[in-house]
């Protein structure tokens, strides 16, 4: 996992941004594993020490997102549509995830480092029998692209987002790109038992705004 491996780099004086062509233990939320084979994906993590403060943090996820969504469109030709909270789709199935992290400091109860993963499906694949009906690629980009480009672009879109923040404009940026808003929805539990793959059934609803 970059995940794991971010927690272990001591010098946060300068972003760091770590890159693996495979993960054998790919994590995502609320302790499910990512699929990550060899070469046919992107696994990074970026890491960083924060200057600012919880209300900014909140939104690194929905940041992140649409970085990934404008580095897309730049790179590949393609725009996704965002699956709240971290996820990224492309026909109505997953392209990519994103795994947020934050440690803080237990006295001060400051954020002393932040840990953006995102792992993307990039190539054609034969994907797992328990994901395979909701796992996607990028399938005939109108743009030909490689990995490393569609990184930095990610990377320099995310930075961008982050120095010149404006919350007002994020969220009209990542609702714009929603696929769930006006949609009904299931509000899952984020138990063990409430989970969707454990048997839990969820409660009914409508997205009708993220605020």
């Amino acid at each position: 996992s970059t995940n794991d491996y971010a927690k272990t780099v001591d010098d946060l004086s300068v972003p760091n941004i770590i890159i693996a062509n495979e993960q054998t233990k790919g994590r995502g939320r609320l302790g499910r594993s990512f699929y990550s084979p060899a070469s046919k994906g992107i696994y990074f993590t970026i890491v960083f020490e924060p200057d600012f403060g919880l209300e900014k943090a909140m939104l690194v996820t929905t940041l992140s997102a649409v970085a990934i969504c404008h580095a897309f469109e730049e790179i590949t030709g393609i725009g996704p549509k965002i699956k709240w909270v971290n996820d990224l789709y492309l026909n109505n199935k997953k392209v990519c995830g994103i795994l947020t992290e934050a440690e803080s400091n237990f006295e001060t109860g400051r954020i002393t480092r932040i840990l953006v993963g995102i792992g993307i499906n990039c190539f054609e694949q034969r994907f797992p029998e328990d994901i395979k009906d909701r796992a996607t690629f990028i399938e005939n980009p109108p743009k030909e692209f490689n990995r490393n480009e569609l990184i930095a672009s990610i990377v320099n879109n995310f930075f961008n987002l982050l120095n010149d923040f404006d919350r007002k404009k994020l969220l009209r940026d990542y609702k714009s790109r929603s696929m769930i808003l006006g949609q009904p929805i299931r509000i899952y539990g984020t138990s063990h038992g409430d989970l969707p793959e454990n048997g839990g059934k969820g409660i009914k609803a409508r997205a009708i705004d993220i605020d």
